[in-house]
């Protein structure tokens, strides 16, 4: 019987262990394309969903990227990072505020993180592969290994072909499911660094509150 027993935690350790390399790799090969790429533009749609409070709601949106450089646009915001500083536009109060975001800061808000965020702080699990769209994707689960993390998972979907991410699901403890469908993928995009920069001329009646 103790002979099962260890052959059955023997297995499933190895089973697991595989899973993660499996996963790991996977997530490899989507941050080397990303890295490679050059400029990228991208529109997405996003989807959250409120547990608690039984609501849905969704907006559509687009991102110019460029090694950890952004730019990105949504309906109530613009926001600028030029690998230092970020500028956020909040257009119901014309109003823009500019920080030197912290590492940790900008994992929550760069689209870039999503390429390496994987590398540390987290179990990976590789879900196999489906079909979505004519496309096959390779499904991979992240959860923290920080105990009471605001984050309790995230799941992937990579363009198996392309190694780009199509669809990323972000979990919190709060029961907040945010679902973010990528919709068109450009790359190779000649993106002029000024593009991630605030221009004041182009937002004359802005206020401008600096938190630096």
């Amino acid at each position: 019987m103790k002979l099962k027993s260890f052959a059955l935690f023997f297995l499933i350790t190895f089973t697991a262990g595989l899973s993660a390399q499996n996963a790991r790799a996977i997530l490899d090969k989507a941050s080397e394309a990303y890295n490679k790429a050059g400029g990228i533009n991208v529109t997405f749609t996003l989807d959250t969903k409120d547990a608690k409070s039984k609501t849905t709601y969704s907006y559509d949106g687009k991102v110019f990227m460029k090694g950890d450089k952004f730019k990105l646009e949504i309906p109530d915001a613009i926001t600028w990072f030029d690998g230092k500083t970020q500028w956020v536009y909040v257009k119901d109060t014309e109003e823009v505020n500019i920080s030197n975001p912290t590492g940790e800061e900008l994992q929550g808000i760069s689209p870039s993180v999503l390429f390496s965020i994987y590398k540390k702080g987290f179990n990976l699990t590789y879900k196999g592969e489906k079909r979505v769209g004519g496309k096959t994707v390779q499904e991979i689960e992240l959860t923290p290994q920080k105990k009471n993390a605001d984050i309790t998972k995230i799941m992937v979907q990579i363009d198996k072909v392309a190694n780009t991410f199509s669809k990323i699901t972000l979990i919190d403890k709060a029961g907040l499911e945010n679902a973010l469908f990528i919709k068109t993928y450009q790359q190779g995009v000649n993106i002029p660094d000024t593009t991630f920069s605030f221009n004041k001329k182009n937002y004359p009646k802005v206020e401008i509150v600096d938190l630096r």
